[in-house]
């Protein structure tokens, strides 16, 4: 996994996959915990979050997405404008998705992204050993293996969910991680991704195939996917698909590439934007964090980025 943005400097090594294609962005608890959100009942240490209509239904019906200030001002914080916002959406849609324990986090990186979702995991699955040192910071894997996904040591059918937080879309042999996450899976548990979709090369803020195609190899993107695809590649691994959340609609992605596009400038041997988000009093950025609170994150089909749901047969 790749550099991850943060206040300090937008960038910091080993703690996620480049965005919007990373992991590490996730923290939401229960009521009395000191993280952001507070709400529902943990389950089995992890939390239970009920489907919405749309995902119970798979309509191409827009419900609104909105992820609170308190969660985008860590954001904001720990991972600069352009990350915040993008994460600020994965984790809003994966507020919405059904996670039962054992959850195995795939590629979860420093675990920021996850605390955003959850209070504990069972395990935290990532190949870089950093990972594992930024991980344990937060206290909130239970368990960490170092390794791929395909050669994870536990055994078949040892967790009920297993959560891919924009980690897919850069995987050489995407195949056979979705084989390795469906054999873990006991029957009747979840995969749960979210990724960029089939229509972000065309919602950057240059509509040009060749910025496209640039803009894809900064962020080592190699499988943005129809829905189609992902349905006959889950169904290959044993694996169908129930439900589908899209979210960041073209303005907002628009957004996002001339925010990411920026904080990459250097001047010398600093990035700029870096230097000037350090500058920015924390007032400044609880009021950035409640402006982004009033955005509607959702999206119309297939939207910049798309959570799906798959349920092992």
């Amino acid at each position: 996994r790749g550099p991850v943005p943060t206040r300090s400097g937008l960038q910091a090594p080993g703690s996620g996959l480049r965005a919007p294609g990373s992991g590490y962005d996730k923290d939401r608890t229960t009521a009395g915990s000191s993280r952001p959100g507070g709400g529902p009942e943990s389950h089995g240490g992890s939390r239970w979050l009920a489907p919405t209509a749309e995902m119970r239904q798979n309509s191409n019906e827009r419900s609104p997405l909105r992820l609170d200030a308190r969660s985008f001002r860590v954001l904001l914080e720990r991972l600069g404008p352009s990350l915040a916002l993008w994460r600020g959406a994965e984790v809003a849609a994966l507020r919405c998705a059904p996670l039962l324990a054992p959850v195995l986090d795939l590629g979860c990186g420093d675990g920021l992204v996850t605390s955003l979702v959850l209070d504990r995991v069972e395990i935290g699955l990532d190949p870089w050993p950093e990972a594992a040192e930024r991980a344990r910071s937060l206290g909130l894997y239970r368990r960490f293996e170092a390794a791929p996904i395909e050669r994870c040591a536990l055994p078949d059918g040892s967790v009920a969910t297993v959560l891919a937080n924009s980690v897919l879309e850069h995987l050489p042999e995407l195949d056979a991680a979705l084989l390795a996450a469906a054999r873990l899976l006991r029957p009747g548990g979840r995969l749960i991704v979210t990724t960029p979709s089939e229509a972000f090369s065309r919602l950057l803020a240059l509509p040009s195939r060749r910025w496209a195609a640039r803009r894809n190899r900064q962020l080592g993107h190699l499988n943005l996917w129809s829905l189609e695809h992902w349905r006959a590649a889950l169904d290959r691994a044993g694996l169908v698909l129930e439900a589908t959340r899209p979210y960041l609609r073209r303005v907002l992605v628009a957004v996002w590439d001339a925010l990411d596009v920026l904080e990459r400038l250097w001047i010398g041997r600093r990035r700029l934007v870096g230097v000037l988000w350090r500058r920015l009093p924390p007032a400044r950025l609880d009021r950035i964090a409640a402006r982004l609170a009033s955005v509607d994150l959702a999206a119309d089909e297939p939207g910049g980025g798309r959570l799906l749901l798959a349920r092992r047969r």
